[in-house]
């Protein structure tokens, strides 16, 4: 079963609703932000409610405050947000901010290049669905790691044994020390040779559960302008085949699709395919 992107759940760090005392001038702090990202993720990712949670974003960046580091992630979260939903020219807008004024900040800037690059040097096709490319322990050629570029290793690498057909997949996971649980495989390729036909993007998926109660998969497939869908959530241990398909537009530019980590768990992927529909 299919569902949109305002059902989808992408994070990166955190936040909760800040209390203004009535007659009284509030003083900004990063631990304030902090909380009020805190409360916006678990709007995004637990009750589902992406839009919602874009507009806690702009609320957070409306805020007076010096507090540059969570205001940068508040910003990057939300070009992320705008991005699922298919509103790429407002995300790269956001990326573009951050890169002009956040550069004390290398980290998050590091992020917002790397979705700018994914999102304007489109690939005519998908690459490297087999996972042949690449070598073990290393971040897959072709892909592009929701994690900072120097720790993109820890966070999606390229694996030969326990794989479904016995060949290669990629095994993404959020490290134990990081702040957050949630991590990403994705790439964006041209939507030219799909125009006016239905894409279809189908992959295995299995976690390999950690205990921890929000492990599960997502897969995820997007089209420009349009809102995005996912399938339903995979918990299993067992290989699950997953189906997302949808229709192209005449005038669509680019087709973005990858796979999320929920939790502490490690999540599985292999034998991805994308394929037009008559």
């Amino acid at each position: 079963m299919l569902r949109k992107l305002d059902r989808f759940a992408t994070a990166f760090p955190l936040g909760l609703l800040m209390l203004f005392s009535v007659g009284l001038t509030a003083v900004v702090t990063a631990t304030d932000i902090d909380k009020q990202l805190e409360a916006a993720i678990h709007r995004e990712v637990v009750v589902g409610d992406l839009k919602g949670a874009l507009e806690e974003y702009k609320g957070i960046l409306a805020q007076p405050g010096e507090s540059r580091e969570p205001m940068a992630r508040a910003l990057l979260q939300m070009g992320e947000c705008l991005e699922k939903l298919g509103r790429h020219t407002e995300a790269g807008a956001a990326f573009r901010r951050i890169v002009k004024e956040y550069a004390d900040q290398p980290e998050i800037v590091a992020r917002a290049r790397g979705w700018l690059a994914a999102g304007e040097d489109f690939c005519p096709g998908p690459r490297n669905l087999k996972f042949e490319l690449g070598a073990p322990g290393k971040a897959p050629p072709g892909w592009f790691v929701t994690a900072p570029p120097k720790d993109a290793d820890q966070w999606a690498e390229l694996d030969r044994d326990g794989c479904r057909s016995n060949r290669s997949c990629a095994v993404v996971q959020t490290p134990a020390n990081a702040p957050i649980r949630v991590s990403g495989l994705e790439q964006t390729f041209s939507a030219t040779a799909y125009r006016g036909k239905s894409v279809r993007l189908t992959a295995w998926i299995r976690v390999e559960a950690s205990g921890d109660p929000e492990d599960r998969a997502q897969m995820w497939l997007s089209v420009d302008r349009a809102e995005g869908l996912t399938d339903q959530p995979v918990r299993s241990a067992e290989w699950t085949r997953c189906e997302i398909a949808t229709h192209v537009d005449d005038d669509a530019t680019s087709i973005r699709f990858g796979f999320m980590s929920f939790g502490r768990g490690r999540t599985w992927v292999g034998d991805i395919t994308v394929e037009t529909l008559k």
